[in-house]
């Protein structure tokens, strides 16, 4: 069962920066207390008890933690044969569609609603440390309520994400848009009329990386989804705007551990 989604809940002071990072499963994230502002991509959420976000495979996200006041946070990743149930698989992609149809990722839980989310993740959480022959199928019927309160909730939001800032949102969303051909820092200051340097510091000030790696993430995120869809990889290579294949070799090693040959033979492993 633990092969199928993880669930964490966790309550500490967190002065460590957490810097932008991906993963290749949905995530759940619940706040409860502290102050946060959470980043996705170039989206921004100034959190509120009670806030989901709902983070996509591949959307880089980080939060910052705006004081020393006790975190607390539950998150529920969802993968493995748990995406093969119908019932939850179609309650993920009604909310997909849902954040997209809203233009937000987040649902907001207040009073006797926050306490039944809270209850359903509580829960969760006892199935997850459970070895009874019955904890599968009540992780998998908590799993389904939490997604259709999300959905619910969702389609009932007002609430969008700001821009963290009209010139660094402006630069995501223009990576995001142009990732294979790869601007450069040149091309993108005189796209935007800045300053290099200046565009550096607002970036990684915003970020937490450089502009160089958010390239490099995001590109071995799109050469990931095409090697798990079959395409061999020197073809990902020239697709993802590699220069040389020892330089894609190199950046895919460094994020997943394994060489793009090996994650390609992992996936076609798969049932």
């Amino acid at each position: 069962m633990k092969t199928d989604f993880h669930i964490s809940h966790n309550k500490e002071s967190y002065t460590k920066p957490i810097y932008f990072h991906s993963h290749d499963f949905c995530e759940i994230y619940l706040f409860a207390d502290g102050k946060v502002k959470y980043y996705i991509e170039n989206e921004s959420y100034a959190l509120s008890k009670g806030d989901v976000l709902v983070i996509q495979p591949g959307l880089l996200h980080r939060p910052v933690i705006e004081s020393d006041a006790p975190y607390e946070r539950y998150v529920l990743w969802i993968y493995g044969s748990f995406l093969a149930n119908e019932g939850i698989r179609s309650l993920i992609s009604e909310i997909y569609g849902l954040t997209e149809e809203k233009n937000t990722r987040l649902a907001s839980f207040s009073g006797v609603d926050f306490k039944r989310l809270t209850a359903l993740f509580d829960r969760l959480a006892e199935c997850y440390a459970s070895d009874r022959g019955n904890a599968r199928y009540a992780a998998e019927g908590c799993i389904l309520l939490i997604l259709d309160e999300i959905a619910g909730a969702l389609r009932n939001s007002a609430r969008n994400a700001s821009e963290p800032s009209d010139l660094i949102g402006n630069v995501i969303a223009y990576l995001n848009q142009n990732i294979a051909s790869a601007p450069s820092l040149d091309e993108l200051s005189a796209h935007f009329f800045v300053s290099k340097y200046y565009l550096s510091h607002r970036f990684r000030e915003h970020t937490r990386t450089t502009i160089h790696q958010y390239i490099l993430m995001k590109k071995v995120n799109l050469a990931k989804h095409l090697l798990e869809n079959g395409a061999p990889p020197q073809e990902v290579c020239d697709k993802c705007g590699f220069s040389t294949y020892s330089n894609f070799y190199k950046a895919f090693v460094s994020q997943t551990g394994a060489s793009p040959r090996e994650f390609s033979s992992k996936e076609k492993a798969r049932p």
